[in-house]
C-alpha cells in the first residue's frame, strides 16, 4: 500500500538557502492548514491584503511558506549570523526561557516550540522497522515528518510511504517526493512533530532571543578580522571566497528579517511607537541587503556569475582602492545591526514597561 500526503508545499520558496527552516516551514504550512484564501498581511502596505497585484502572480500559499520561515529564521537568532558554522550541527538541545544559545543549537525546539508543537527527535539508535512503524503511523494521522540526512545540513520532509517495499517518499530541496532506499543509512535525525498546544512564548521572550544574537562577543571579533584581512591578506582570491561566503549568508539573511518585521511582528503590536521602530529596524536591514550588492559589486559577482567569484578576482582585489571600499562598506553593515539591536531593545523596553 501507497499513501502520500498532498499539497504538501515544496521548498525553496523564493530565496531560501537554509533548508532546516524550508523544510519545516513546508510542514507548518501543512499542519496549519493554509490555503490560498487564508488572509495574509501585506507589510509594504501595512495592511491585510487587497490582491493589488502589485505582487505579480506569485501563488499566495508560498507567501504563507515565505512567511513562516522568515518568521522561524528570525526568532531564533538564524538570520543575524554571518557564517554558516555558527549554527553548529546539534539540533537536540531542550529549549530554555532563561537560557539563550549562542550559537542557535536549540534551533528546532525553539522553532516549535515557538510555532506551539510538541515533538519526539529520534536517531538510528532506533531500529529501522520501528522508525518506519512511527512514520507510517505519522502520515496516516496527516502529520509530515522532518529528517535530516548525512553529516551537512540536508534537511528534508517525509510526505509518505510504500507499506510494501518499506520505504518513506522524502521531499528534498527542489525535488518532488520520491522513494528514498538509503533513507535509513543516511539518517542522522528524525523529528516527529505531534499534537500542537497553545505555546507560552512570548513576545518579550522572542525579542530577548533576537537581541541576544545580535550582540554575541565574536561579532566585534570578525568585524575586526575582516578588516584585519583586507588590510594585509596577499592572496586575492583566498580573501575574495571568504568575503563572498560571509556576504552571500548575511545578504540574505539580513532581507528575511526585515520581511519578518514588517509583515508578521508589527500585527502582534497594538502600539505606533512598537510599529515605528519595527518599521525603521526592518528599514535598516533593506538597507544592509542594498549595501551587501555593492560588496558583491566590488567582488565581480552577480547573478551572471551564479554568485561565484569571477577569475580576474586577484586583479579585483590588487586595488587598495576597493579594499578601503569593501572595508568601509563591511564596518558599515555592522553597524547597522548594532542600530537594529538598539531598536529591538526599545521595542523590548515597551513591552517590559
Amino acid at each position: 500500500m501507497i499513501k502520500n500526503l498532498e499539497n504538501i508545499v515544496s521548498f525553496p520558496v523564493n530565496a531560501q538557502r537554509n533548508s532546516f527552516f524550508g523544510a519545516l516551514s513546508s510542514i507548518l504550512l501543512y499542519r496549519n492548514a493554509c490555503t490560498e484564501d487564508t488572509p495574509f498581511f501585506c507589510g509594504q502596505h501595512q495592511r491585510s491584503c487587497t490582491r493589488c497585484g502589485g505582487c505579480g502572480n506569485e501563488p499566495f500559499i508560498h507567501k504563507h511558506h515565505l512567511k513562516i520561515y522568515q518568521y522561524l529564521i528570525t526568532i531564533t537568532g538564524c538570520a543575524y549570523f554571518w557564517v554558516d558554522q555558527a549554527i553548529g550541527s546539534s539540533y537536540d538541545k531542550p529549549y530554555r526561557a532563561d537560557d539563550f544559545s549562542r550559537t542557535a543549537l536549540d534551533r528546532l525546539s525553539l522553532a516549535l516550540y515557538a510555532s506551539g508543537y510538541h515533538y519526539e527527535s529520534m536517531n538510528r539508535d532506533t531500529p529501522e522497522n520501528t522508525l518506519f512503524d512511527r512514520i507510517s503511523q505519522s502520515i496516516d494521522k496527516k502529520q509530515p515528518v522532518l529528517i535530516k540526512l548525512g553529516l551537512g545540513d540536508l534537511w528534508a520532509v517525509i510526505t509518505g510511504y510504500d507499506d510494501d517495499k518499506k520505504l518513506p517518499f522524502l521531499m528534498k530541496a527542489r525535488h518532488s517526493p520520491q522513494r528514498f532506499k538509503d533513507w535509513y543509512n543516511k539518517l542522522t535525525t528524525i523529528v516527529f512533530i505531534t499534537e500542537s498546544y497553545d505555546p507560552a512564548f512570548s513576545l518579550s521572550e522572542s525579542f530577548e532571543h533576537m537581541i541576544c544574537h545580535l550582540n554575541t562577543s565574536n561579532r566585534n571579533t570578525l568585524e575586526q578580522k575582516i578588516c584585519q584581512k583586507l588590510e594585509n591578506e596577499p592572496d586575492g582570491r583566498k580573501l575574495g571566497k571568504w568575503l563572498n561566503q560571509l556576504n552571500g549568508l548575511a545578504i540574505e539573511s539580513r532581507w528575511h528579517a526585515s520581511e519578518c518585521y514588517r509583515n508578521t511582528l508589527i500585527p502582534m503590536f497594538d502600539n505606533g511607537q512598537w510599529k515605528e521602530y519595527l518599521l525603521k529596524a526592518s528599514s535598516l536591514h533593506l538597507h544592509f541587503h542594498d549595501q551587501a550588492w555593492q560588496v558583491w559589486a566590488l567582488l565581480g559577482v552577480s547573478p551572471q556569475t551564479f554568485y561565484c567569484l569571477p577569475r580576474n578576482i586577484d586583479e579585483l582585489l590588487a586595488h587598495s582602492s576597493a579594499r578601503a571600499r569593501l572595508k568601509s562598506l563591511f564596518q558599515e553593515l555592522f553597524a547597522l545591526d548594532r542600530e537594529v539591536s538598539h531598536l529591538l531593545q526599545e521595542c523590548l523596553s515597551l513591552l517590559q514597561s
